[in-house]
């Protein structure tokens, strides 16, 4: 589901958006994080998806600036950038790519992009080359509009290697939509996460949110091999003895098949069918097919098929902002994941075979009782 389904439109479509296509902008490197930012998960949602929704809200078309195939959908493009290396040259792609005269543009990285803002800036552009917010931090301008009449100005400059977006702005006539006219709370929404420590920064925000979900969300993460499954299955069987209804959840990031060749349920599968279920007296399974590139979140997993129990157990999402607890063997290795190969604040304990200096409860590896005793305490009271 879109986030930006309940956003009730305020402009017309026909006399605001038709000459205007949404540009996603994916054509970075990543650099300051370490790896690709387009598919980190706030809040349940990945970082593109955020920008790409509220893109296909408004826009009939809609494209993505970058060689990122990975990321494409029906009807959504990846265009590789012409001149690749600067947001100049993903913007002069989207610019050069689109049939209307306009496009607005989004990065990939923006986890609260605003709506209000984008019709504010739609609004403006009568008389303009481009509408671009300004606050005191500087220019945005990678969440604003351009016309046409910018391509042989930006043409000029990335053939002479200039990228400096301020350089560019001096050739043009730029409304700029100021601070003061946005709405409440436009600093998050201009917001973009560029580095480990403002990801770290956001993820504190929204560490809580597993347990503000209905039903909460406990993730068992670790190192391949040091005994999350069997951790999780002490917990499953303590949990269920207390008399909570349980659901789990395993991660798998390779191609997995619960079909058995040449069964009826694999046949029906192979023809095609988009959900299979077979049902019985006692159970239920679901085979639902989608697409790698559009695997769902944790937190959409869990609001379309655990809503009739208590609390969610998962084995792996490691990358999600759900409160985990790391299992740990010395053995296996000295290092934790979730504080020494880098800090989580989702962490809330350490279920840990050896001594360990940590900032969160440290409990045995065996002890199912204890951690069930935080869980219920942290999540279920």
């Amino acid at each position: 589901m879109s986030v930006y389904t309940d956003i009730a439109m305020q402009i017309s479509h026909n006399d605001f958006t038709d000459n205007v296509t949404g540009i996603l902008l994916a054509g970075g490197k990543s650099r300051r994080m370490g790896y690709d930012k387009a598919h980190i998960e706030i809040g349940g949602h990945r970082l593109l998806t955020r920008s790409l929704d509220l893109l296909c809200h408004y826009f009939a078309t809609v494209l993505i600036a970058g060689d990122r195939q990975d990321l494409v959908r029906p009807n959504i493009p990846a265009i590789p950038d012409i001149y690749p290396g600067s947001a100049l040259g993903g913007l002069y792609t989207g610019l050069q790519s689109a049939k209307t005269d306009w496009i607005f543009v989004a990065p990939c990285d923006m986890p609260y992009p605003d709506a209000k803002i984008l019709e504010l800036l739609l609004r403006h552009r009568n008389g303009a080359d481009a509408v671009v917010p300004r606050t005191p931090a500087g220019y945005e301008p990678v969440f604003a509009l351009y016309h046409k009449s910018c391509l042989p100005h930006m043409l000029t400059m990335l053939q002479q290697e200039q990228y400096r977006i301020y350089d560019f702005y001096q050739r043009i006539k730029v409304h700029y939509l100021d601070w003061q006219q946005m709405p409440d709370g436009w600093e998050r929404s201009l917001l973009n996460i560029n580095t480990p420590e403002q990801l770290k920064e956001l993820q504190l925000e929204v560490s809580e949110q597993g347990a503000e979900m209905s039903p909460p969300v406990v993730s068992i993460v670790a190192k391949s091999g040091t005994g999350k499954t069997t951790l999780l299955e002490k917990l499953i069987a303590e949990m269920k003895e207390r008399g909570f209804r349980v659901g789990a959840i395993k991660h798998d990031a390779h191609n997995f098949n619960i079909d058995h060749e040449g069964k009826d349920s694999w046949r029906l599968t192979q023809a095609g069918a988009d959900t299979m279920l077979i049902t019985s007296p006692d159970k239920l399974t679901m085979v639902k097919q989608h697409s790698k590139e559009h695997e769902p979140t944790l937190a959409e997993t869990v609001r379309t098929y655990c809503h009739d129990i208590d609390i969610v157990l998962t084995e792996g999402f490691k990358r999600s902002t759900m409160p985990k607890i790391e299992v740990h063997r010395r053995e296996r290795s000295e290092k934790l994941l979730c504080r020494d190969e880098g800090y989580d604040p989702s962490l809330i304990a350490v279920a840990s075979d050896s001594p360990l200096q940590v900032d969160v409860p440290l409990y045995d590896i065996n002890d199912a009782k204890g951690l069930c005793d935080l869980i219920v305490e942290r999540f279920l009271s």
